[in-house]
């Protein structure tokens, strides 16, 4: 088998539904920065399990155990580090050690948007509620748990090509440049919201230069000359972008629900 015909088979099968995201109508509505915060609000959800996906496939391609054991895929256990690395202790715009879903919560922050309840839904976590519980409790769009629980689904099937194709496939992330046209508009001294715009050129740089490429190696590898398991690759690349458009329409419709509200007063 040609794992590159592979990788370009499933990149074809889910092109429908990168079209769909890269033309959905949410961009359309974002305009301003009070539009970034309802975003952002809605969207931390997604970086937050985002860290749960790359953790959970270091349980699977590294050893965290001890007595540590030698994994047989020295390549696969180097590039989940390296990613581990610079998602879970980048170095933020100050030079200091920071995760990635804490650069996103203090970029709330300074865009003056709601952290309070997935701050709540973290802290329900650490003090040991389950996954639904802490969803249950807090003030979150439908679609926005829908897709938190989906790659929870995912994580729980302990299959580290299943969790690889969400994190490869399944994470078509927003458009940088409809925000760094917003940030220029509202903010052209880079004063005010340093912090997101930081966050949004990491991000281009990591993917595009690192990450990227690197996770396609990973489903090779991982996948081999087993055509069950890229057919499972494939199957989980369309359900998790699926899910990621849900997402987008759940965030679309809060932004024109608030547009709606302030014609009406």
């Amino acid at each position: 088998m040609n794992n590159e015909k592979t990788i370009k088979g499933i990149e074809h099968s889910i092109a429908d539904y990168r079209y769909k995201l890269q033309t959905h109508p949410l961009y359309q509505n974002l305009e301003d920065i009070k539009d970034v915060q309802i975003f952002m609000e809605n969207h931390v959800y997604a970086v937050w399990d985002f860290m749960s996906l790359l953790k959970a496939l270091q349980i699977e391609l590294t050893n965290t155990n001890v007595p540590w054991l030698p994994k047989e895929n020295a390549k696969l256990t180097r590039f989940i580090n390296e990613i581990v690395v610079a998602e879970e202790s980048d170095i933020d715009e100050q030079g200091e050690p920071k995760s990635h879903f804490r650069m996103y919560l203090e970029a709330m922050e300074q865009v003056e948007a709601n952290t309070q309840q997935v701050e709540r839904f973290v802290q329900l976590i650490k003090d040991g509620r389950t996954l639904s519980e802490g969803l249950d409790d807090i003030s979150i769009e439908k679609k926005v748990a829908d897709f938190v629980k989906y790659t929870f689904s995912i994580i729980e099937t302990k299959k580290p090509h299943l969790i690889a194709s969400a994190f490869t496939f399944g994470r078509e992330d927003l458009i940088p440049d409809m925000f760094i046209k917003i940030l220029d508009n509202s903010d052209w001294e880079n004063k005010k919201y340093n912090k997101l715009r930081y966050y949004l050129n990491r991000h281009i740089e990591l993917d595009g230069d690192d990450h990227g490429p690197l996770s396609l190696l990973m489903i090779e590898e991982l996948c081999g000359d087993d055509d069950k398991k890229w057919a499972e690759v494939q199957e989980i690349a369309q359900k998790s972008l699926q899910y990621r458009i849900s997402l987008w329409d759940s965030i679309h419709q809060s932004l024109a629900e608030k547009k709606l509200n302030a014609q009406l007063h």
